[in-house]
């Protein structure tokens, strides 16, 4: 009976150090997951930065002085042309009584004239022309104290004798031709009006005359002073 006992006790010792042994079965180890790498969003492109327009600076009309107009008192009762003459492409004019102390614009017909007082002579003034006129007896002068001809102070006729009237003499040519010239002028009165004659000589002689007598007239008057 004892035996049974220790065979049976001895035989549920090593059963259950075989259970103990033995334990849980292995569970298999679950293969890892692959871990999804977040995908970035494709990058978004960054709006480059608006210029900002540059203000253009719109330049500040610079106003252009005015010339001071000098006060006009009026020519002198005796103002008159005295003589008008071209010399390389431009025409003077030189009237005496005008008592003008600045520049002066004018016109003589449609040729523009600028016109200032004689340095040596202030009563007087000289017009001058960037034109050669020629062709011309009598004018209409027209006077204005402004450069754009605007301002009209004074207007009066003048035959200024720029007539295209030389009458040169060959006969008398020689190599000294336009040497020491000097002229003799004569101005005479036909019926109220003045007209002038010139005679002009040179080393060789008798050079060149010109003159604006007409060729009809009813009463000469007799001589005068140099025409207006």
């Amino acid at each position: 009976m004892m035996k049974t006992l220790t065979r049976l006790a001895f035989f549920a010792l090593i059963c259950a150090l075989l259970v103990a042994c033995a334990g849980a079965a292995p569970q298999p180890t679950a293969a890892p997951t692959a871990t999804l790498t977040p995908t970035n969003p494709p990058p978004t492109e960054t709006p480059a930065p608006t210029q900002t327009p540059t203000q253009t600076e719109v330049p500040t009309e610079t106003a252009t002085p005015t010339r001071t107009k000098v006060p006009f008192a009026g020519f002198m009762q005796l103002f008159s042309l005295y003589r008008a003459w071209s010399n390389e492409g431009k025409t003077y004019f030189y009237f005496l009584q005008s008592n003008f102390p600045g520049t002066m614009y004018a016109r003589a017909d449609s040729y523009d004239l600028v016109c200032n007082p004689d340095p040596k002579y202030p009563l007087h003034m000289q017009c001058e022309s960037n034109q050669e006129i020629f062709g011309q007896d009598e004018m209409t002068f027209t006077f204005f104290t402004d450069e754009d001809r605007q301002d009209l102070v004074h207007t009066q006729k003048f035959f200024t004798g720029l007539v295209n009237d030389i009458v040169y003499y060959h006969n008398t040519d020689c190599p000294d031709r336009g040497k020491n010239v000097h002229c003799e002028s004569e101005y005479r009165l036909y019926d109220g009006r003045c007209y002038y004659a010139h005679t002009c000589y040179d080393d060789c002689g008798l050079y060149y005359s010109r003159d604006n007598i007409p060729e009809v007239w009813n009463e000469f008057q007799g001589y005068t002073t140099p025409c207006n």
